[in-house]
């Protein structure tokens, strides 16, 4: 039997491993859509409204500058528009387009089949203990 060091690191190395299995999940299955990282700037305008470019580098655990380039990129997709907020023409707005909704809800269709396909093989029972277990690492 493995002692506790030898298997967190058997934890961490396979915890690894599933993150760039998915990473490459994700890359086929949006291939035909926009990019992950352009897709959660996205959903937090459709979550949250419009919102500021510092708002939603915050809620993504990013930088400014990260969503300023990514903003432009939806912004070029017609996905997002910029607006100035009337209180303070200063504070520029991001505003989630029609289009953009729609791509959106596509893409969280897509997403949403993917993981009950993922997690077809867990019982409710293994899922709610999956849930608990990774809600117990500490970062």
């Amino acid at each position: 039997m493995k002692n506790r060091e030898a298997l967190v690191q058997d934890l961490v190395t396979t915890y690894r491993n599933q993150n760039r299995k998915a990473r490459a999940c994700f890359h086929a299955l949006l291939k035909d859509f926009i990019p992950l990282n352009e897709y959660a700037a996205l959903k937090v305008l459709r979550c949250h409204g419009d919102q500021m470019v510092s708002e939603i580098a915050d809620r993504l655990q990013v930088t400014n500058s990260h969503i300023s380039v990514t903003s432009d990129k939806l912004i070029n997709r017609g996905l997002v528009t910029r607006k100035h907020s009337e209180q303070d023409r200063r504070i520029v707005y991001l505003s989630i387009t029609p289009k953009g909704e729609q791509l959106g809800d596509e893409m969280d269709q897509v997403l949403h089949d993917f993981y009950q396909e993922t997690f077809s093989e867990f019982t409710v029972e293994e899922i709610e203990i999956f849930i608990k277990l990774l809600n117990k690492i500490k970062m």
